[in-house]
């Protein structure tokens, strides 16, 4: 009966290396598709320092079993994408690779095949740096981007970032629009989702001054100023919502055709937000919104 109740235990703590393990590949895949931004860094420092002193509890204790060995063995190459995408981030790296380093070298695998594997991944890290950083000189420019502010709409639903970028050519001013509904937040760390952002303004050279506000406006309101500026206005709505109003994919739809209900089954919420450059709106989530601007298929990715 104690060794049955021993095993159970053994195995519910070599879930726990099965569970670190997840966790090492979940930062690594959201490091590749989103950024990482750290609110205070001591604070994740000492967080995943206690996590990981649990999970090398729960290894040593289990080190013996398949699960705790399997999932030591894959700690490391997991680890590499997180190191390579943030590796000026060191108190999110330095917990995460000791945590790894001490389950890798203390686990129950025989030494030979931890010193093959150990073998083949330090020749990963330094080969995978070394080819991951030609790469990153390779693709980037001279110029030199700020961002100056940042800021979230009333809905909370969008956010702006003015950005000035430096070059030879006297430099730049443009403003993005971003989700801020896509981040993935946690307590220690945020990964905000990049590759959505469009550009609403971009002017040479640098501006100086610039004012910027976010208004919210109604629906109506937006539907109205539109058909007033032109009667023939034509929103580009994707080939579902065409084809829920009975449209052919290459028919054009007029905003002077659409009900304010359609709007509204559209997904055009009641109360909109518009982004006002020097009293100018430049960004209306109406049509954000009815032309799904941000959508999966228009996000690009890159990881330099």
């Amino acid at each position: 009966m104690n060794q049955t109740s021993s095993k159970g235990v053994q195995f519910l703590l070599a879930c726990v290396s099965l569970i670190y393990l997840f966790i090492i590949g979940s930062i690594s895949v959201l490091s590749s598709l989103y950024t990482v931004s750290i609110p205070s860094k001591p604070l994740l420092a000492v967080a995943l320092s206690l996590i990981g002193l649990l999970a090398i509890a729960a290894m040593l204790y289990s080190r013996t079993h398949f699960i705790t060995k399997f999932s030591c063995m894959l700690l490391l190459p997991c680890l590499l994408p997180t190191v390579l995408l943030n590796f000026h981030e060191w108190a999110l790296i330095v917990p995460l690779a000791v945590t790894c380093l001490l389950m890798f070298f203390f686990s129950g695998v025989a030494e030979t095949p931890k010193t093959i594997f150990g073998t083949v991944y330090l020749l990963l890290y330094v080969l995978g740096s070394l080819g991951f950083f030609l790469a990153a000189s390779l693709f980037s420019t001279q110029s030199v981007s700020t961002t100056l502010e940042s800021r979230i709409s009333d809905s909370g639903s969008y956010r702006y970032s003015l950005v000035n970028t430096e070059d030879s050519s006297g430099g730049s001013t443009k403003i993005d629009i971003s989700p801020n509904d896509m981040d993935i937040n946690f307590s220690v760390i945020s990964f905000r989702a990049e590759g959505y952002e469009r550009t609403v303004y971009i002017e040479r050279p640098v501006q100086n001054e610039i004012s910027i506000e976010w208004k919210t406006v109604s629906r109506q309101d937006v539907t109205a100023e539109l058909n007033e500026i032109s009667d023939k206005v034509i929103v580009n709505l994707p080939k579902e919502a065409k084809s829920s109003l009975g449209y052919a994919e290459n028919a054009d739809v007029y905003l002077r055709d659409l009900s304010d209900s359609t709007l509204k089954n559209l997904g055009v919420p009641d109360n909109t937000d518009v982004l006002y450059l020097n009293g100018e709106p430049c960004f209306r989530s109406y049509i954000a919104v009815l032309e799904d601007y941000f959508s999966s298929s228009e996000r690009v990715s890159s990881v330099f």
